[in-house]
């Protein structure tokens, strides 16, 4: 067992769940209060990777369980991305559609299974195929980065700019999660992630200028 790595685990639920929270008792704002459900439901699915990484006999049952949070989750953050479409009906069209689009990646995955694995250095692998990559970074890019750039567009400029740059980033580092099998690439990774949910935690949640005439 890597410490340092059930540490990176534990301190990406804790802030994850924190900054959900924060975003979801801004029960005024539809946006705020879902994207804050989407980040509880990626602080759940940390939590129980986690477990699978504290007991490796319960890995897969448990990166199975994180999957289904985390593309739960992804499913908030497409209904976010397609709020500026004016018809309600395209907006409903699309969602049938996402969610399809995500059963079928949890279908795909299982019909075709690839094993994570946790490696001796104690790193946790997904160990996913080139299929299963190719659908996990291009449903994370295209569902994400809108839903991003909507929040953001909220706050003022200068919370806007962190705000933005700093989920952009998180959003790639899931990206290397999700396909590194090196594991240098996944301490430096990590290392970038937890600096990233630190100044998040420090604007928006010690900061309460950050929620200053919000839009």
């Amino acid at each position: 067992m890597n410490i340092s790595v059930i540490l990176f685990f534990l301190f990406n639920v804790l802030a994850t769940a924190v900054l959900g929270i924060k975003f979801a008792v801004k029960r005024d704002d539809k946006i705020f209060k879902i994207f804050g459900i989407a980040l509880i439901l990626n602080a759940i699915a940390f939590m129980v990777w986690s477990f699978g990484l504290i007991r490796p006999e319960n890995l897969l049952a448990c990166v199975t369980l994180g999957t289904v949070a985390f593309l739960i989750s992804l499913v908030f953050l497409f209904y976010i991305s397609i709020q500026k479409i004016e018809s309600v009906n395209i907006r409903r069209g699309l969602m049938t559609l996402g969610v399809i689009a995500v059963l079928g990646i949890f279908y795909i995955g299982h019909i075709d299974p690839v094993y994570a694995y946790i490696s001796p250095e104690g790193y946790l692998f997904f160990n996913l195929g080139p299929l299963m990559q190719m659908l996990y970074v291009f449903i994370l890019a295209l569902v994400a980065l809108p839903a991003v750039d909507l929040i953001a567009s909220k706050f003022k400029l200068s919370y806007s700019l962190i705000f933005r740059y700093s989920l952009i980033a998180q959003v790639c580092g899931g990206i290397m999660l999700i396909i590194s099998k090196d594991s240098q690439v996944l301490y430096v990774t990590g290392l970038i992630i937890g600096l990233v949910y630190l100044l998040l935690l420090i604007t928006f949640i010690f900061n309460s200028k950050a929620w200053a005439k919000v839009n």
